[in-house]
């Protein structure tokens, strides 16, 4: 199928995404969790009535008190999986990262039950290779939305052996494999996917800007057709870039984390809302208080936005602090964010 020729069926109902960087619940977190209230609460205007909620979910859920990873493993207490449950609708917790096998195979296999079974749409690893990298296809009205999930395996050559990715026998992450990923891009396109995203794990850790790796692997999803890409995993913020027409948020940084490190404490999500045949961007500065998400201020956003590198000229700086920018999908002709 060549993608710069195909016709796509877009639909024509409104959707509306919303996507954020990391989401912590253990460690420090009961500490705020234990009330019952919604760790989103500050922002769930956008989080909670958007169509879809797409986080990094960076901890297994599980009971498990053997950690096979020595260095900061996370784990979250499987009761309170229902604070991330009714977050949203249809929450899609993004499972390729460095954490989801800090309690080995028992404990990734106990989070993915426990997330499914909260209702919870488990992406990036599974019980084997097919399950792991496994895209979910949403249906909203008359859209589908497919997420895509990998991390960048070339980042943690060093826990090989104790954090591997899945094979055909073995449970593991979702790690990112170019052919593999062309391949599942057409066929999200082929089966009428209106939107195709790509969130990615890739990134130097509390780097503000994007290594070598992350580009060469986001411009070419592009090239594959991938309508957006968005990268978590750096645990602070990294720019916005127009490739082929089309966006890459590099890393959107914490969203709901204990980290104490101030640097950590800024960060942004997305909303991208689906109308007709383009995809309207907002992004949402936001600040961690007490571990959880808040609203920027209006000046503290306009300069988190252009404090951003890389920088991206077509990414419009509202006058209340947000950023946006309007892209069109199925082809990679950016719209003017001017009118």
């Amino acid at each position: 199928m060549d993608l710069d020729d195909a016709s796509y069926d877009l639909g024509h109902d409104n959707v509306s995404i919303a996507v954020t960087g990391d989401v912590m619940f253990g460690r420090k977190m009961p500490a705020v969790l234990e009330s019952g209230e919604s760790p989103f609460r500050f922002v769930e205007n956008v989080t909670k009535t958007a169509d879809i909620l797409l986080v990094n979910f960076e901890n297994p859920v599980t009971t498990s008190s053997y950690a096979v990873k020595g260095d900061v493993p996370l784990k979250a207490n499987p009761k309170y999986t229902y604070l991330l449950a009714n977050a949203n609708d249809n929450v899609v917790a993004s499972q390729a990262n460095n954490h989801a096998l800090d309690y080995g195979e028992y404990g990734l296999n106990e989070s993915l039950k426990n997330l499914k079974d909260a209702g919870i749409y488990a992406i990036g690893a599974g019980i084997n290779s097919e399950e792991a990298t496994k895209p979910v296809t949403i249906e909203c009205g008359d859209r589908n939305v497919t997420i895509l999930n990998y991390m960048d395996a070339d980042n943690f050559r060093e826990y090989r052996g104790v954090m591997d990715p899945a094979t055909a026998n073995s449970s593991g992450y979702s790690a990112y494999d170019s052919e593999l990923a062309q391949k599942q891009v057409q066929e999200a396109h082929e089966n009428g996917s209106s939107i195709v995203i790509a969130y990615l794990h890739y990134g130097n850790e509390y780097s503000r800007s994007p290594n070598e790796n992350q580009i060469k692997i986001s411009h070419e999803l592009i090239n594959d057709g991938a309508d957006i890409v968005i990268g978590s995993h750096a645990h602070v913020t990294q720019g916005v870039e127009i490739y082929n027409g089309k966006p890459i948020f590099y890393n959107l940084g914490n969203f709901i984390f204990d980290q104490s490190n101030p640097a950590t404490h800024v960060s942004y999500f997305l909303n991208l809302d689906l109308v007709e045949d383009n995809c309207t961007v907002t992004l949402y500065p936001t600040y961690i208080s007490n571990y959880l998400p808040h609203f920027m201020s209006a000046e503290s956003g306009k300069s988190l936005i252009n404090g951003l590198n890389p920088h991206c000229d077509e990414l419009k700086v509202n006058d209340d602090g947000t950023g946006q920018l309007t892209f069109r999908l199925g082809n990679n002709t950016l719209n003017s964010t001017s009118e």
